[in-house]
């Protein structure tokens, strides 16, 4: 189905979500089926008069019999390629690559390593075509061509069926119900690109953690299999600490640090824009490059503090040092007092007006800011920061590099306002950057693209439905989504790789960090 028959759609099932939140824990919206056909299981097969059984799980099968299952394979046969990725599976992806780059193995088993590796990458990320090309171009002579490679994944894809039946727990109302519409209109786009069996329904999370919780329950005793949501954060963290939790679970917002308990099934996983992590990652990226010494400017309110903290924790943590670090109002205008005092420019003239002073003539002058730092990190919203970034050039720090926060990027393309954020670099998501300056879905919801990041959350969370269970076996496995590339941590965390853009020419466009030698 294509994009421009996906507004109709929406409006549609926008209409079923505002009637079915009229109370506190709505009634679910009506199903929405669509067909999809599950290829089938393999059956066993004979492999020189001994059989195996492809339903055996990945730990049933050591690593020397899938040795001698790879060595049997002289020609291309369906069942025992896919018994060969199957009993590969319980191999993490980031110690097929160490065992692939040592060679340790003969040639042959080697390429049934790199295989398995190439399929579940594939598999995941939705590009099984480029990667078969791929695969056959390098392994010429394998029993396993292009097609085959094809046959595969989609083979092995059957072992990771959608669920049955979502529910999706939103607010409906209160502050939050705007972001919830944008991640509604998110999952749905997702939903209806790849339309199947599964059904999906709706319901209000309401405005406190007990009627989330009603929400769950209520989702749970009408059957569903898979619950997405809710956003809210204290609901996020009472559903996760439930006792009784038996389905899995995709929060989307982080849940407590606790929430993965390993004498237990991992039911519940957590999906967020989380801006502490952000924080957290742009203080890993500087201190890579070697820059260890920061100037933090951020919001004076509660926003602020959280972001201060969060990158002051990382990099301080990492080996890095905070030089300075001011607070600044929202609501001023003019932030230059803030800054003369903080790159120490007041200092450089009253050093000045001494000097004149004991000299008694007056001295040709140019103020000198302070050089004891590598870059600034501003926690800025778009505002703030096309006032900020100007000053930063005039007070002579314009050759110093600025990060700053995903927040700094309104979600549209304004070239004329945006072109004194120039040359700032931030994390934003690969959905974003992908519609920069292109043709937006026109969707109420994403205001234009303010909340294009939210409905980028909504995509992922309904795609990476299936792939949760191979996550969780292979931590190293990443899934590359619309809001950044994600992998599965331990606790039930989805770790967020962002991408990352730079103001050029007042819009954002694609960043790549230096390479770390």
């Amino acid at each position: 189905m294509t994009l421009r028959f996906i507004p109709m759609l929406l409006l549609g099932a926008s209409l079923v979500f505002i009637h079915s939140c009229s109370t506190s824990v709505s009634r679910p919206a009506p199903d929405i089926p669509t067909d999809i056909d599950q290829p089938a299981r393999t059956e066993g097969a004979d492999i020189e008069g001994k059989s195996y059984d492809p339903q055996l799980t990945p730990s049933d099968r050591s690593l020397t019999e899938v040795m001698e299952l790879a060595g049997s394979v002289s020609e291309h046969t369906p069942d025992m390629a896919l018994e060969i990725i199957r009993s590969l599976e319980s191999i993490p992806s980031g110690q097929l690559t160490e065992m692939i780059d040592r060679q340790s193995y003969d040639p042959e088993f080697t390429e049934w390593l790199e295989l398995s590796l190439q399929v579940r990458q594939a598999m995941v990320n939705g590009d099984v075509d480029t990667a078969a090309r791929n695969w056959a171009n390098y392994h010429f002579g394998h029993s396993i061509n292009r097609t085959g490679f094809a046959e595969l994944a989609s083979g092995y894809a059957a072992f990771f069926p959608a669920p049955t039946q979502v529910a999706v727990l939103l607010p409906a109302e209160g502050g939050l119900a705007s972001a919830s519409l944008a991640i509604r209109d998110g999952i749905l786009s997702a939903y209806l690109e790849q339309p199947g069996t599964t059904v999906i329904r709706f319901y209000s999370s309401g405005k406190n953690s007990e009627s989330a919780i009603s929400a769950y329950i209520q989702a749970r005793a009408e059957g569903a299999t898979q619950i997405i949501g809710p956003l809210r954060i204290s609901s996020t963290r009472a559903l996760a600490t439930l006792e009784e939790v038996d389905i899995p679970v995709l929060l989307l917002n982080e849940g407590p640090a606790d929430m993965a308990k390993p004498e237990s099934p991992r039911y519940v996983s957590s999906l967020s824009l989380s801006q502490s992590k952000e924080a957290e990652m742009i203080a890993v990226s500087t201190l890579s490059l070697g820059q260890k010494r920061a100037i933090v400017l951020a919001p004076d309110n509660s926003w602020g503090t959280r972001i201060e903290r969060a990158f002051t924790r990382a990099f301080e943590e990492g080996g890095g040092q905070i030089a300075a670090a001011a607070r600044f109002l929202p609501d001023l205008n003019d932030h230059s007092y803030m800054l003369t005092e903080i790159l120490k420019i007041n200092e450089s003239k009253k050093r000045k007006d001494d000097l004149q002073s004991r000299l008694g003539i007056n001295l040709s002058f140019e103020p000198v800011r302070r050089d004891d730092f590598d870059f600034v990190f501003m926690a800025a919203s778009p505002a703030e920061g096309r006032e900020l970034r100007p000053l930063l050039k005039f007070h002579n720090a314009g050759d110093v590099p600025v990060y700053a926060m995903s927040r700094v990027y309104s979600g549209k393309v304004e070239p004329g306002s945006d072109q004194d954020l120039n040359e700032l670099i931030f994390p934003t998501t690969r959905w974003q950057l992908q519609v920069a300056g292109q043709t937006m879905p026109k969707l109420e919801s994403l205001r234009g693209g303010a909340y294009g990041n939210l409905y980028a959350l909504g995509r992922d969370a309904w795609y990476l439905l299936p792939w949760l269970p191979l996550m969780q076996k292979d931590p190293d496995l990443e899934f590359s989504g619309n809001i950044g590339s994600l992998r599965l941590q331990a606790n039930g965390t989805l770790l967020r790789d962002p991408a990352w853009a730079q103001f050029t020419g007042g819009q954002p466009v694609p960043y790549q960090w230096p390479a770390v030698h």
